[in-house]
């Protein structure tokens, strides 16, 4: 009730011109997943609409907010993970969390921006990510996607203050504070960005959620492939319940993406997953540890390959084939998708993942995705 309260007055306080209409977009999906090591197949499907707006309050302010609302159907009810690592406030709300319907409704954006001079001010619940690697970035630390992740339109909002500082035309430097679930789970970051004649600099380093880190990342060119190098490394996070998998551990990556002929791309990353594990048993507590729970890692294992491949069959339709390789268990997930234009603001996305690899058993896994069922998928966007 809250929620509709406050997306109410939201709606009320910005009156609209037709110049000036509310963005967002709907969204229908179904997908359907194979029997797994711990599930039944299961198919679900939902409706998703989104609302986002910015005002100018004055010359040199504004206000932004943005509100999700989504309803699920499922074959089989489960329970519903609400997690929040990086917000204070929560402007969240869910119904029928455990029923085959399930409800929810969310504010992921709600904040002030402000530029004096050199310095721009932003204050409330935003979008923030750092990395210049597509696949998959180990200096996108904050709010990550999933490497398989499908729809990525839509950066989870964050509660934080940030302070940019425009240094020059090629160099800004960030301060960051996020607020956690609890004072603990605080994070404060500086970034520091530069664009040099060789390439693009990033440095950050700081506190995420009481672990100290640091991290770089140089992107350039050399010979028309795109050439991206990323590195992250943590320190020692404060003892406590569900603690992180190693005390200290580095992830990194390196990407190289290239147009192999004309309107056919190429991206392939070397991924080394420092706060996985090389033995596929430790999966499960791998996964239950406090960085994978907070959703800033996803895959359980060291040494990854992953690349995508998209090619343009026709000006409204791409093909594309997304793999990723465990190279110490050998599974793999291979998907091939296809992305139709049926108007400027309309499109139909289809995927379907083969996974394959050794199969275990509930208390002893073999492999990291060869215990995971198949994966199709199906979804209708329109843009307004």
């Amino acid at each position: 009730m809250r929620l509709c309260v406050l997306i109410t007055i939201l709606l009320g306080l910005m009156p609209l011109s037709p110049a000036e209409a509310i963005q967002g977009h709907t969204r229908l999906i179904s997908t359907w997943q194979d029997t797994t090591l711990f599930y039944p197949s299961q198919w679900s499907s939902a409706a998703e609409l989104r609302v986002h707006d910015k005002r100018s309050l004055t010359s040199s302010s504004s206000f932004e907010w943005g509100a999700t609302a989504t309803s699920w159907y499922r074959q089989h009810p489960s329970a519903w993970q609400t997690v929040r690592p990086n917000q204070r406030i929560d402007l969240t709300k869910v119904t029928g969390e455990n029923d085959h319907s399930t409800s929810r409704g969310e504010i992921d954006r709600l904040a002030i921006h402000a530029t004096i001079d050199r310095h721009q001010l932003t204050v409330g619940r935003q979008a923030i990510g750092f990395g210049r690697i597509v696949l998959y970035s180990p200096l996108d630390i904050i709010a990550p996607f999933a490497p398989d992740a499908l729809i990525t339109d839509v950066r989870p909002g964050i509660d934080a203050l940030r302070w940019n500082i425009n240094l020059s035309a090629a160099s800004q430097l960030q301060a960051i504070h996020i607020w956690g679930q609890d004072n603990a789970d605080n994070s404060t970051l500086v970034a520091f960005e530069a664009l040099l004649d060789w390439g693009d600099l990033l440095l950050l380093g700081g506190e995420l959620a009481g672990r100290p880190m640091m991290g770089a990342g140089i992107a350039g060119q050399w010979s028309g492939i795109g050439l991206k190098l990323e590195a992250t490394t943590y320190g020692r996070k404060p003892h406590r319940d569900g603690d992180d998998p190693h005390d200290e551990f580095t992830i990194a990556a390196v990407e190289c993406d290239a147009r192999l002929f004309d309107d056919v791309y190429l991206t392939v990353d070397y991924l080394f997953n420092g706060c996985g594990s090389d033995k596929p048993e430790d999966a499960t507590a791998i996964l239950a540890s406090a960085f994978y729970q907070e959703q800033r890692a996803y895959l359980s294992g060291r040494h990854y390959l992953i690349s995508a491949l998209s090619a343009e069959l026709h000006p409204l339709v791409t093909a594309e084939l997304f793999g990723l390789l465990n190279l110490e268990d050998h599974s793999v997930m291979i998907r091939p998708g296809l992305n139709v234009s049926l108007s400027d603001n309309l499109s139909l996305d289809m995927h379907y993942a083969w996974l394959a690899g050794h199969r275990g058993s509930v208390s002893q896994p073999a492999s990291e995705f060869g215990d995971q069922g198949d994966q199709a998928s199906v979804f209708l966007s329109y843009y307004f």
